[in-house]
């Protein structure tokens, strides 16, 4: 009993830790974020977001997040998220990220963020893949 038990707690634990998934539009795994680790598909990490700042695998700092602002490491705006809006420096609409779907600007659906904050789907969306 304590055997199965263990193994099915291990199997809920390893649910659980992968349970922020990002999908293409095919609903094809990309990636993963967990606990400020950005994972891709094959469960590498590929960044980190640590408080405020967003990092590369190497933890260089490549980005902020400050409030609805993205920053690049220069603290320089290169973004902004608004209501479900994701805007470049200038305010121009450049995707929207609603109801769990990533979309670009003319709405069409480019991809999922299940279980995802709404500003690191929009990090995910300036720095790691849908550039």
């Amino acid at each position: 009993m304590k055997t199965i038990l263990t193994i099915i707690f291990s199997f809920c634990l390893g649910l659980a830790a992968y349970s922020q998934r990002l999908s293409n539009e095919a609903r094809t795994t990309i990636g993963y974020i967990e606990d400020g680790r950005v994972f891709n598909s094959n469960k590498s990490i590929v960044g980190y977001i640590d408080g405020n700042r967003v990092m590369n695998s190497s933890r260089n700092i490549i980005g902020y997040i400050d409030g609805d602002r993205i920053l690049n490491s220069s603290r320089s705006s290169i973004g902004y998220i608004d209501n479900g809006r994701v805007m470049n420096s200038s305010r121009s609409t450049i995707g929207y990220i609603e109801n769990g779907r990533v979309m670009n600007s003319s709405r069409s659906t480019i991809g999922y963020c299940e279980n995802v904050e709404a500003t690191y789907a929009a990090v995910w969306f300036f720095f790691f893949e849908f550039k």
